[in-house]
């Protein structure tokens, strides 16, 4: 999604608002509620069928969305901050849940809860964490963005006194 005009508007998510989303295990878009189109301008079309990073903001962190997907197609649950984009351009912040659907031992499929991250304090100590992790990606070759990134994550938190993104991730709660 890199390269889409972005507003440098938030969209603040209500407390009633609570987007849920399903993925096939190839991370394909199968269920969006009405959540998700309210707060994100895309119809249920738009979405269903499409990568899950859709909604992905060009400022989140290449090396963040690897750390999602590594944990929940490990079969764990994954909790963090994310920064998304409206099909508008304006950006909405949330702290959710993700975690694999399983069916017989075999995952099936990822779903996401989110709700608003109203916090200010925290999304500007986000905003800057992730904004450092995608400056040092930004300067490499795609291929090894992810992995410099993911370096440049864990110093920063490391920083600030985490021992990992998760722990981090959960001074929202």
């Amino acid at each position: 999604m890199e390269g889409i005009d972005v507003t440098g508007q938030e969209r603040v998510l209500k407390s009633s608002e609570i987007i849920s989303i399903r993925t096939d295990p190839q991370g394909i878009v199968t269920f969006v509620n009405p959540a998700f189109i309210s707060v994100t301008g895309f119809s249920r079309d738009e979405a269903i069928g499409k990568p899950h990073n859709l909604i992905r903001h060009p400022c989140m962190p290449r090396s963040v969305y690897y750390l999602l997907w590594k944990t929940i197609r490990e079969g764990e649950t994954f909790f963090g901050l994310t920064l998304n984009r409206c099909k508008n351009g304006d950006h909405y912040w949330t702290l959710g849940y993700f975690h694999p659907d399983v069916e017989n031992g075999n995952i099936t499929g990822f779903r996401s809860t989110r709700q608003g991250l109203r916090n200010e304090e925290l999304k500007t100590r986000c905003d800057k964490l992730y904004r450092s992790v995608r400056q040092v990606e930004q300067k490499l070759p795609r291929p090894d963005q992810v992995r410099a990134g993911f370096d440049a994550l864990q110093k920063e938190l490391k920083k600030l006194g985490y021992a990992d993104y998760q722990s981090f991730a959960k001074l929202a709660l």
